[in-house]
């Protein structure tokens, strides 16, 4: 494989939060993605080459018509767009989702077929379609907007239904869980 040969993705942010952006940016640019921020949807509808652009990742406050347009004003440019709409203004859950979009496979051929957390319980629950080593982090944004984290798994699983139990209460709030299996990244959303 030569160096030409390696593609590196390029992803349009696009937010209300600079800070949220930056602290993004910088860390798709540290996995090697070439990354440009814009706070500003016109702007970003208007100027932007989405020809240059494999993934758009917007904001969670980014929605409605404007959202739209931008989106298809892009895709008129690069058929191929992959569009990422923000679950939360937490940035390693955004890198995640990032990730997800520019490297995992389909949803049916993926190593993590499902993710839930079981609250009553307070367990993970995954079903694996095949063994791999696994990382499960659980990211949550609570009622006054804080961050958490808490790393839940790290590890070997086999293929079937996982069980894997938390050793404390998580929290109220939005509940996120970023599951990496092998090579892929899987995010989802979890009551």
């Amino acid at each position: 494989m030569t160096a030409e040969s390696v593609h590196v993705a390029r992803v349009l942010l696009v937010g209300k939060r600079a800070r949220v952006l930056e602290e993004l940016g910088r860390s798709l640019q540290h996995l090697g993605m070439e990354v440009v921020q814009e706070t500003d949807l016109a702007r970003a509808r208007d100027v932007i080459d989405g020809s240059m652009v494999d993934v758009l990742a917007l904001g969670r406050a980014v929605r409605g018509a404007k959202r739209e347009e931008l989106v298809v004003a892009l895709r008129a440019q690069n058929p191929r767009l992959k569009v990422v709409d923000g679950l939360a203004p937490i940035p390693p859950l955004l890198v995640a989702q990032v990730q997800e979009a520019v490297s995992t496979p389909p949803s049916d051929t993926r190593i993590v077929g499902s993710a839930t957390y079981e609250q009553g319980i307070n367990r993970v629950v995954l079903i694996m379609r095949r063994s791999a080593e696994v990382g499960i982090m659980l990211h949550r944004l609570d009622p006054l907007y804080r961050i958490h984290q808490t790393p839940i798994f790290a590890g070997r699983l086999g293929d079937g239904r996982q069980n894997i139990p938390i050793g404390r209460k998580i929290g109220r709030g939005e509940r996120f869980l970023v599951v990496r299996a092998d090579q892929e990244t899987t995010v989802h959303q979890v009551n």
